[in-house]
């Protein structure tokens, strides 16, 4: 059996795999630094905790989840990126994953865009964004009281 988290990443994971001009989704291993990509992988996506609340309501828990997704887009063979491409790109990404914001799975209440963010200048030639997410949803818990 998985976790929910487990299962929420994987159905954004998927999500954002059907997206053909995504070469790469990650959930696993999370690459560090930009450069840990390789040409042929670009452009692409890792799903990253960031934080976990919680708040307890008798025999569940209520959890507000915030998941970083992570683009990384940089030059090719045949073209160099521009801040448009990442724009563009972060704004398929945004449409694909609210289609469902409640990505298929009964324990989630509702997904939301809490924020995006670019970095051009620091990582050039690759470029990176993030848009920020916050699920919340239901996890049943023992009951101990």
């Amino acid at each position: 059996m998985t976790s929910i988290r487990t299962d929420i990443a994987t159905a954004l994971a998927a999500k954002i795999a059907t997206l053909t001009t995504v070469k790469t989704v990650n959930i696993d291993p999370i690459r560090l630094a930009a450069s840990d990509f390789n040409e042929y992988q670009l452009p692409a996506v890792q799903i990253i905790d960031t934080q976990e609340t919680n708040v307890h309501e008798m025999v569940r828990g209520r959890k507000t989840w915030n998941l970083g997704i992570e683009i990384i887009i940089g030059p090719t063979t045949l073209t160099v990126p521009r801040q448009t491409d990442l724009w563009d790109l972060m704004e398929s990404i945004e449409q694909k994953i609210f289609e469902d914001p409640k990505l298929g799975d009964p324990n989630v209440i509702h997904m939301k865009l809490i924020g995006s963010m670019t970095d051009l200048h620091l990582l050039s030639p690759l470029y990176i964004g993030k848009i920020d997410v916050q699920i919340d949803y239901y996890q049943a818990l023992v009951r101990s009281c």
